[in-house]
């Protein structure tokens, strides 16, 4: 166990490895019955982004009875990083990027539990820990898990055609300690939740699945999200709105402002601070996000688009503005000798295995009255993106990328960023 120079503990290197495995499987049964229903109830899940946090591959039985069933799944991703044109980076080459295990309890009666450590980045942190209850079309849930908003949001990571999601994802929620409901009726689902902001880290993070927030703050998000799914024959299709409102306040030493990103998860927009309270930009209020999309899809091919929109209101020194961030993604991928479900999750139809291609495209922009006086001077007020990828499946549980992504800002000293990310990712 370390201390960082803010004083959080934090779990590290092998010791910390080490610590949290035996502590996990000196778990006793009972304490992960309220929880392994998971897989038990997936076939009477709904179809397509159903607020569910399904970041795992693979479906090991542990234990089975008439009451309980345990379940442990899990995947590695390993990926070879190489960027240029960014102004401030994480070092080129090989990046364990996740490392997750996936422990499900679930009931017959409807109660279920998941716990979902990840020890990816050379770090240890807990992804998702949560109890909930599903029946008739109702799932609850409590603890810390992903909120359902957005569409590639609520994707699996395990899934993804490129590496990184799109452009559009700097502006969604991070997985934060809260509620939900969700209720199913017909074709519509009906999502509300409450949120605390989530625990912040000074650790610098490549992985968005954590924490967005570059700093703790004290806030809340109440969320709302309304969508209608059909699916015949393979084919599906989705159109969501979503509604994330709260308030966020910040001080010197934690801000409290996400971090905009590109999809090579470098910076975009930096804010102000010189560690006082004249000079820092920090939140001060209201926050709200909105976000509108919709997929098609078929057996094998998808297409998306998906648009956010963040305003969150900020202070530096005595001003205080309410500026505006806007972003969309457009994306398209289709599958050759595979089937393609409607959770993105691809199975090869022969041994040769399926061949998955993509492109993709996104914008970024921010503006508001007196939004240059809360940036730093290697922020970009605008940015446009474009990539390409391609990944070999040769069993549904393995895959191998390759992805191109190329990112042009303005008002920027390097205002181009080429992104080059080769991954393995083997689920279990």
């Amino acid at each position: 166990m370390t201390v960082d120079r803010r004083g959080h503990r934090r779990l590290g290197g092998p010791v910390g490895f080490a610590t949290v495995i035996l502590a996990t499987a000196m778990l006793p049964v009972p304490t992960l019955m309220p929880a392994a229903m998971l897989h038990a109830q997936t076939a009477s899940s709904p179809p397509v982004n159903d607020g569910r946090t399904d970041d795992e591959r693979g479906n090991m039985l542990l234990s089975s009875g008439q009451e309980m069933r345990l379940t442990l799944g899990g995947y590695l991703q390993v990926d070879g990083r190489w960027m240029s044109g960014t102004a401030t980076r994480a070092p080129d080459g090989l990046l364990l990027r996740r490392a997750r295990l996936v422990f499900d309890a679930a009931g017959a009666n409807g109660w279920h539990m998941r716990l979902q450590p990840d020890f990816g980045q050379g770090r240890v942190q807990v992804q998702d820990a949560f109890v909930g209850f599903q029946r008739r079309g109702l799932v609850a849930r409590a603890g810390r898990f992903r909120p359902a908003f957005g569409t590639e949001r609520m994707q699996s990571s395990a899934t993804l055609l490129a590496p990184e999601r799109g452009l559009v994802n700097s502006l969604m929620p991070s997985r934060s300690f809260g509620a939900q409901v969700l209720l199913q009726r017909s074709v519509w689902r009906v999502a509300a939740g409450g949120f605390r902001t989530p625990i912040g880290s000074d650790v610098t993070a490549v992985d968005t699945d954590g924490d967005v927030d570059a700093v703790a703050g004290v806030g809340h998000d109440l969320l709302l999200r309304v969508s209608k799914v059909r699916e015949r024959q393979g084919r599906y299709l989705e159109i969501q709105s979503g509604l994330l409102v709260g308030s966020e306040r910040g001080t010197v030493d934690a801000p409290a402002l996400s971090r905009v990103l590109s999809v090579a998860q470098q910076p975009i927009l930096g804010f102000a601070d010189d560690g006082t309270s004249a000079g820092t930009a920090r939140a001060a209020g209201t926050r709200a996000r909105y976000s509108a999309g919709g997929i098609l899809g078929t057996p094998r091919t998808v297409m998306a688009i998906e648009g956010a929109l963040l305003r969150q209101r900020m202070a530096r020194g005595m001003q205080t503005i309410t500026p505006t961030i806007g972003a969309t993604t457009v994306r398209l991928a289709h599958v050759w000798n595979g089937v393609r479900a409607h959770t993105q999750e691809i199975t090869p139809r022969s041994a040769r295995g399926a061949l998955d291609l993509g492109v993709r495209g996104g914008t970024l922009s921010a503006w508001g009255d007196g939004l240059d006086a809360m940036l730093s001077r290697r922020s970009s007020r605008r940015a446009h993106t474009a990539g390409v990828a391609v990944s070999w499946l040769p069993t549904r549980l393995t895959r191998l990328s390759v992805s191109y992504d190329h990112t042009s800002r303005s008002e920027a000293a390097m205002p181009r960023e080429h992104a080059l990310t080769v991954r393995w990712q083997q689920g279990f």
